[in-house]
């Protein structure tokens, strides 16, 4: 089983089982909508391969970048995080043995920025 781990201002906010395809973006369509004006209606997509998932970009303005590079589609290995706007994604492939403390995480009136109390 396969894991993505949300990070927000450097905070892990939330932790998303992978189990089918999932899409990230703006839209309530997609499985994990991200609030972010600088995310792209339907921004990437995890795709599951034979050996693990793949991460495409779907056409976005602003581009997915995985470990720094700009892609349009890579297969994903334990620890790879990637950037669709401001939330960085961490690829894992078992449950992290320590989640760490649970934060609350507030939004701010300024679009896509979140602050911790």
């Amino acid at each position: 089983m396969a894991f993505l781990r949300h990070w927000v201002n450097g905070n892990a906010v939330s932790l998303y089982e992978l189990e089918k395809a999932i899409t990230l973006g703006r839209s309530k369509q997609c499985h994990i909508q991200l609030d972010d004006a600088t995310v792209s209606s339907e921004h990437a997509e995890i795709r599951p391969q034979a050996k693990g998932y793949t991460l495409v970009d779907l056409g976005s303005t602003n581009g997915v970048r995985l470990n720094g590079e700009k892609v349009a589609e890579a297969a994903l290995r334990q620890g790879d995080r990637f950037l669709l706007g401001t939330h960085e994604f961490e690829y894992l492939l078992q449950l992290p043995s320590e989640l760490g403390k649970t934060q609350k995480i507030r939004k701010s009136w300024i679009p896509g920025v979140y602050y911790t109390e």
